[in-house]
């Protein structure tokens, strides 16, 4: 059973947050008419759950990408968090290649890229995209601007960065034996 909740009814200290404005131009699906639904929390995070986290992954890139997943959700609150989601998705995909690597702390993530590219880990079309994942990324930390990322924009980033690190700590192989597919 749910409660309905009226409107704009004052619930004090129990009231939830509002969904950011913004998201309302988004649309989270269609029914079995093909009627266009309204974008929920609910619905991304049914969109998020489908990124996965193997039990292999080691705690520090496994936790960034959950953080990264739950900001994404959090978004249709808060948009900006969707931008931030992205940030900690692609720090999760730099630790995980460090650990991989056995990387030194000064390895830019650039470097961890190419590598893992020269190594067959990651395809040209993955390189690609955490290339620019990592440049849009750097502009948001070093220049301090926020990035407007649409959820498109944003999930495909997310969800290559969960892609890959699965891949470089998948399940049951062992991880020398993994290679990310385009």
């Amino acid at each position: 059973m749910t409660l309905w909740i009226p409107p704009n009814a004052d619930l004090g200290e129990l009231a939830g947050p509002s969904p950011d404005p913004r998201m309302k131009n988004f649309i989270g699906g269609f029914d079995a008419q093909g009627q266009v639904l309204p974008m929920t929390y609910m619905r991304m995070r049914a969109a998020a759950e489908k990124w996965v986290i193997t039990k292999a992954t080691p705690e520090g890139p496994a936790t960034l990408l959950k953080s990264s997943r739950d900001m994404f959700c959090l978004g249709y609150y808060s948009y900006e968090l969707v931008a931030c989601s992205n940030s900690w998705s692609l720090f999760a995909v730099e630790a995980a290649l460090k650990l991989r690597f056995n990387a030194s702390k000064g390895t830019s993530f650039n470097q961890l890229i190419k590598a893992a590219h020269d190594q067959a880990l990651i395809s040209d079309y993955l390189a690609d995209i955490l290339d620019t994942g990592r440049q849009l990324r750097n502009r948001f930390v070093h220049e301090g601007k926020q990035p407007v990322w649409t959820l498109g924009m944003a999930g495909k980033v997310i969800g290559a960065s969960f892609r890959i690190v699965a891949d470089l700590y998948p399940e049951d192989e062992d991880v020398s034996e993994s290679v990310v597919a385009g």
